[in-house]
């Protein structure tokens, strides 16, 4: 019983160490439950495919990118590749600028999870609408004419759409 314990103990260690070493700031480092899978079917079907259509900046979009970094947990952990997007468009597009002093504490984690292939568009057409420069967008987010369109193209492209839609308020 003694054994049992301490590899379990072991296991729990390695996995929050893990989540700890992935340097995604502001994410829980919640263990992955022995046992607890979806039977191999992403095995099966890979590469996983999201794209998160953000549209407001606010609580739901930084559970977005929680979301976005614990999925790379998961699939990490059982050796399954991915690949994640993030649109923003209309209000979001506030997030991709650089300089913004409200979502400034974002940064960190946009770029952990750039480093881990993450990768983000952000709508042109919001951006002249909402008075982001292009120069002060995070120079590893791509401008893209619309993001509606944006997201319509990888869903075409066999991406699974997780939508934040643009009616939460802050």
């Amino acid at each position: 019983m003694k054994r049992i314990i301490q590899v379990l103990c072991s296991f729990f260690v390695a996995v929050t160490c893990h989540a700890a070493a992935s340097g995604m700031p502001g994410v829980p480092n919640i263990p992955l439950k022995p046992g607890l899978s979806y039977g191999g079917f992403f095995k099966n079907h890979q590469p996983v495919k999201i794209v998160f259509a953000v549209g407001q900046p606010g609580p739901q979009t930084k559970e977005s990118l929680i979301n976005g970094a614990l999925v790379i947990k998961y699939l990490r952990a059982h050796g399954y590749k991915y690949k994640i997007h993030y649109v923003f468009y209309s209000r979001a597009v506030a997030i991709a600028d650089s300089f913004s002093q409200k979502y400034s504490s974002w940064a960190p984690l946009l770029r952990a999870l750039h480093k881990e292939g993450v990768t983000f568009s952000v709508c042109h057409n919001a951006m002249v609408i909402f008075h982001v420069k292009s120069a002060d967008v995070y120079p590893f987010m791509k401008v893209i004419p619309a993001g509606i369109l944006s997201v319509a193209e990888y869903e075409m492209r066999g991406y699974s759409p997780i939508f934040n839609p643009n009616t939460e308020t802050e």
